[in-house]
C-alpha cells in the first residue's frame, strides 16, 4: 500500500505522512529536486500508488514582497501543472487524488459552503482559484479528484497554535486588529480523519471545506485560548504593525472567512472536535 506526496516536508505533509505510515502505508515523496528534473522521474514516483496528495506550496505567513508573491504562486501552480503533465505518463494511475487549496478563496462577507460563488478578489483568492484550476484536468483522467479547502489547522506540535502558545503562556497573548474577523479552524486529528474518509469512500470527490462546524472570531479564539491557559489576553496587535511585518500578507491575519463544512455535515461525518472548547482541551492536555 503506497501513497505519493508533494509538500512532504511541511507541517501538514509531515503529519499526513506520519498518519499513513502508522496505517501501514509506504510513502513516496515528490521533492523539489524531482520537480526540477524530468517528468519521467515524477511519473515513476506516482506509478502504482493508491493515493496522490498534492500539498506543495511556499508558506503564506511571510512578508509578501513582489518576489515572494511570485514564489507563493509558482510553488503551487507551476508545481501542480508539472504533476498533471507527469500524471498523463503514468500507466497504473492512482484511483484518487487529493489536492490542497484554502478557504481564503472565499470573500470575508458571506457565509460559505462548498457551492458558494462569493469568491474574494485578492491575491490569495487568485492563487487558490488558479491552484484548483491547475489540478482540474485530472478529473477527466478517470480518477476521483478531491479539493480540500483548508482552514487554520490546530496542532500543538507545529503550525499556528504552536507558534502562539509561548506568548500566550507568558500572558502576552493578543487579539489581532478589532478581533471580529472570522477564524475558521480544524483540529489536526479531524483533518487526518477527513482525508482518510475521503480516501476510503468511493463516492467522495469534488470540493470539501476542511473546517470545524463551529464558527468563531479571532477574539473568541484568543480569549478562549487564554482562558484555557489561565492567562489574561489584554493586548491587541494593530493592523499597521502587521502590515509593516508582512506587507500585503497581513491580510492572512486581519481578514477571515465564515465557512461551513456543509458537505461533511450532510454526510454526517463524525467530527471529534466540532467546537473550539473541545479542540483546545484535547490539544492542551498533551
Amino acid at each position: 500500500m503506497k501513497i505519493c506526496l508533494t509538500g512532504g516536508t511541511g507541517f501538514l505533509g509531515s503529519r499526513i505522512s506520519r498518519f499513513f505510515k502508522q496505517n501501514g502505508y509506504e510513502i513516496h515523496y515528490i521533492t523539489r529536486n524531482d520537480l526540477k528534473g524530468s517528468l519521467n522521474g515524477i511519473a515513476d514516483k506516482i506509478e502504482g500508488v493508491d493515493l496522490l496528495i498534492n500539498l506543495a506550496g511556499a508558506s503564506i505567513l511571510k512578508k509578501w514582497t513582489k518576489a515572494y508573491k511570485t514564489e507563493i504562486y509558482n510553488s503551487r501552480i507551476q508545481t501542480t501543472q508539472k504533476i498533471v503533465e507527469a500524471f498523463e505518463m503514468v500507466k497504473s494511475k492512482p484511483p484518487i487524488v487529493l489536492s490542497a487549496s484554502a478557504v481564503g478563496i472565499y470573500d470575508e462577507y458571506e457565509v460559505h459552503d462548498e457551492f458558494s460563488d462569493h469568491l474574494a478578489s485578492n491575491f490569495l483568492a487568485d492563487v487558490c482559484r488558479d491552484w484548483e484550476a491547475s489540478i482540474a484536468p485530472l478529473a477527466k483522467a478517470n480518477v476521483r479528484l478531491a479539493i480540500i479547502r483548508l482552514g487554520v489547522v490546530l496542532d500543538k506540535e507545529e503550525g499556528a497554535l504552536a507558534k502562539m502558545l509561548p506568548s500566550f503562556k507568558m500572558g502576552m497573548g493578543a487579539v489581532i486588529g478589532d478581533g471580529y474577523q472570522p477564524f475558521p479552524f480544524i483540529h489536526i486529528n479531524d483533518l487526518l480523519s477527513v482525508i482518510w474518509y475521503i480516501f476510503k469512500n468511493p463516492d467522495s470527490q469534488g470540493v470539501y471545506n476542511l473546517v470545524a462546524p463551529q464558527m468563531v472570531s479571532n477574539m473568541e479564539f484568543s480569549k478562549t485560548l487564554g482562558k484555557k491557559l489561565k492567562r489574561p489576553v489584554w493586548l491587541r496587535i494593530s493592523t499597521k504593525v502587521l502590515r509593516f511585518m508582512y506587507g500585503d500578507g497581513a491580510m492572512i491575519l486581519t481578514q477571515g472567512q465564515k465557512v461551513k463544512p456543509q458537505r461533511l455535515l450532510e454526510l454526517e461525518f463524525p467530527f471529534q472536535f466540532p467546537d473550539l472548547d473541545v479542540a483546545l482541551d484535547d490539544l492542551l492536555k498533551r
